[in-house]
């Protein structure tokens, strides 16, 4: 019987080595067990997918060149610009306007806003270093309280009045005999260019306006 417990001993110490050396001691030193036959490479990951990176950058669409013919400018919903409908501005008077550089001796119509009633236009870019509002073109339905005012904004900044115009029923009657001098002293010179506008027209006893954006004759040839 002693001898039997003595051939167990024996096997069971045999055992505990073999397990130190082959379980215990890999997983302490971060090595684990193998699991596949021997000479055989243990099988690798494989992605499902493989990002790609491109190569091009896309090229941004060119601005076509202006043609030298007006173009139209439409009107669009006030909420586009944060505009609530019910605002307005028309206490606001119109600085005086500016007169054109030396040299100038012709200017062209580089865009026109067309209307009657009160509305806000799209957003217009002028891709020059000066240009004009030329607002002569005003017919009224009564002479005694017409109004028409014209809030030229910047549409990188809603904030900010560029310029405002307003004629009110003095201007109306004191051009009303003498149309030469609406041309002469219904224009306003903008001294900056290169730059998005967008324009809020409010008008009261107003038939029609015909506003023209314009640039020097100069221009077209640079």
């Amino acid at each position: 019987m002693t001898k039997k417990q003595d051939f167990i001993y024996v096997f069971l110490g045999i055992a505990v080595v073999l397990v130190m050396a082959l379980i215990i001691k890999p997983a302490a030193t971060g090595e684990l067990p193998g699991l596949w036959g021997s000479g055989e490479p243990e099988p690798g990951i494989t992605p499902t997918w493989t990002p790609t990176i491109p190569t091009t950058v896309p090229t941004p669409t060119p601005v076509p060149t202006w043609d030298g013919k007006p173009r139209p400018v439409g009107f669009v919903d006030p909420g586009t610009y944060q505009i609530p409908i019910e605002e307005n501005h028309l206490n606001m008077t119109a600085p005086p306007g500016a007169v054109a550089g030396p040299g100038i001796t012709r200017w062209v119509t580089y865009a026109t806003i067309d209307g009657q009633w009160s509305g806000t236009t799209g957003i217009i870019r002028v891709p020059f270093p000066m240009w004009r509002l030329d607002y002569s073109d005003i017919t009224t339905s009564n002479d005694e309280i017409p109004l028409f005012n014209c809030q030229v904004m910047d549409a990188e900044d809603p904030n900010r009045f560029v310029r405002v115009v307003t004629l009110n029923f003095a201007d109306f009657l004191g051009t009303k005999e003498n149309p030469d001098l609406r041309k002469q002293q219904w224009v306003s010179t903008f001294y900056e260019g290169y730059h998005d506008y967008y324009f809020v027209i409010n008008t009261r006893r107003i038939d029609s306006y015909h506003l023209k954006i314009q640039v020097p004759e100069t221009y077209l040839d640079a």
